[in-house]
């Protein structure tokens, strides 16, 4: 029996009816504002891209990406402090403005009682880089060569208060090797003076530098985990000719204080679904990073171990935050 166009019209409206009323509450929904406390283009702000469209695909809503840079990190961190606590602003950071900046001098919110840890993203083992035509040839062979009298031997960095800056004063340090740190405006800088010979090393994370290593431009050295990592088992870890060495960025999400438990989960939930995807774990794996999450006890324990260590760091170098 064929339906008429009069009795069918109540079956579609009930099938039509629900669809827009979810498509309305999608188009209602504000974008998720995840803000990046430091410019476009680097470490920070490509992982939290990467992470972007994972999030918005779980959580069916828009999920934009806002750099707010400025200040090693702390403009972008005290705006989502201070944001309200509804679910729609979070800050994808690390261990800087988190960590060893509130360390070592006031700033305008207290990480562990202004921010609602999350959980975990990334961690990335820092790794001693060199010039594959200028450079030695092996850790020890660095190492030999910058503790000779006179080698005048320099590191580059991001820019001072960097954790490239610190872990190589730690590295300088600890090795008793006399480094002298050369500060540019950014990672990019700092590589082209390393290809062009100004500077002799530079710590560096894989995101960074696996292509320029693939490439045969540049050279990994040591890598600055505890133990030698999965992914690149012929490097040493540092540790092994400078014990004790040992410098990790980690990534992490958090929302302001006061976010409810139930939003707190709800966001949660969504950013672990996206860390666990295939995807998403392999291509940290090939850029020698770990995607790893937490708990936010975890989370708030990593913040304080690094406040003391890193904060030791910088009173000892006496680095202007």
């Amino acid at each position: 029996m064929k339906l008429s166009i009069w009795r069918m019209l109540p079956l579609l409206a009930a099938v039509v009816m629900p669809f827009s009323a979810s498509m309305a509450q999608e188009a209602a929904r504000p974008a998720l504002k995840l803000v990046v406390p430091y410019s476009a283009g680097g470490s920070t702000d490509y992982v939290a891209r990467l992470l972007q469209k994972s999030l918005s695909e779980i959580l069916n809503q828009p999920v934009v990406v806002d750099n707010k840079p400025g200040a090693a990190g702390t403009i972008g961190t005290d705006f989502v402090a201070k944001a309200a606590p509804d679910g729609n602003t979070i800050v994808f950071g690390n261990q800087g403005p988190n960590a060893i900046v509130p360390g070592v001098r006031k700033t305008p919110y207290d990480p562990l009682n202004d921010l609602r840890p999350l959980t975990t993203v990334a961690f990335m083992p820092l790794v001693l880089m060199v010039s594959a035509d200028k450079g030695p040839k092996t850790l020890s062979e660095f190492v030999q060569q910058t503790r000779k009298p006179g080698a005048n031997m320099n590191y580059g960095s991001s820019g001072i208060g960097s954790l490239a800056h610190l872990t190589g004063y730690e590295f300088s340090r600890l090795g008793k090797l006399g480094m002298v740190h050369v500060p540019y405006q950014g990672g990019g800088p700092a590589t082209a003076a390393l290809i062009a010979g100004d500077i002799q090393g530079s710590f560096v994370t894989g995101l960074e530098s696996a292509a320029l290593v693939s490439s045969g431009k540049m050279r990994f050295l040591g890598v600055a985990s505890p133990k030698r990592m999965a992914t690149l088992p012929d490097i040493p870890a540092v540790a092994e000719e400078i014990p004790g060495f040992e410098s990790v960025l980690w990534f992490a999400v958090f929302a302001p204080k006061g976010t409810s438990d139930a939003i707190a989960q709800r966001l949660r939930d969504a950013v672990v679904k996206a860390v666990e995807r295939p995807d998403f774990q392999k291509y940290l794996a090939e850029r020698h990073s770990e995607a790893r999450t937490s708990t936010p006890a975890e989370l708030t324990q990593l913040i304080k171990r690094d406040m003391q260590y890193w904060g030791d760091v910088v009173r000892k170098a006496n680095i202007p935050m």
